[in-house]
């Protein structure tokens, strides 16, 4: 029998592959493609994960090798057993999200920082969410233009929705921080 992906703790990347290959066949070229254009902002795979993954769902018998097609690049598709497979995965709770937050370490520890430190983060911080905001104003654009009718159109604008919100989050996280700052109290360092 087969061990299944559903069964192993590290399978998240598995599944984003799978749900990939459930829109359209792919390479593992274009699988990382499709990962820089429509998913990273929120998710992230290497060249480095993504070809022994699709072996590994193919030796699962998840996905299986589109019969040749005369190309370079060798496109996979995702088997009944993959789209069953992917379905309970969806279907499953998400993990609570836990992670590696930098912008908090550093300030955590601004007190060791030279002066203006934090400032500039909070600088660069913001700078890149106001870029984030207007980016996802234009995959919005894109999307209602390119996507009209898709049955996952309302998926697609309620995943860009969070991430508008965590940027809008992200700009009012800032200017808190900045109001605490300017409050009269122990001297941050940074």
């Amino acid at each position: 029998m087969r061990a299944s992906p559903a069964s192993r703790a590290d399978n998240r990347s598995r599944f984003a592959i799978l749900g990939a290959l459930s829109l359209r066949p792919m390479s593992g070229y274009d699988l990382r493609q499709f990962f820089e254009a429509n998913l990273s902002y929120f998710w992230s795979e290497s060249y480095g994960q993504i070809y022994p993954m699709l072996h590994a769902l193919a030796d699962a018998g998840l996905v299986e090798p589109v019969p040749d097609t005369g190309g370079r690049r060798k496109p996979f598709r995702i088997t009944e057993a993959g789209r069953e497979a992917l379905a309970t995965w969806v279907a499953a709770p998400a993990a609570p999200e836990t992670g590696r937050v930098e912008i908090l370490l550093k300030l955590f520890f601004a007190s060791q920082a030279p002066p203006g430190t934090v400032a500039a983060h909070l600088a660069r911080h913001r700078a890149e969410h106001q870029a984030r905001l207007r980016e996802y104003a234009a995959v919005r654009d894109r999307l209602l233009a390119d996507a009209a009718g898709h049955p996952d159109l309302v998926h697609w604008l309620a995943t860009l929705a969070y991430g508008v919100r965590h940027s809008e989050a992200m700009l009012a996280w800032c200017e808190d921080v900045e109001q605490l700052r300017a409050t009269p109290g122990p001297s941050d360092g940074g």
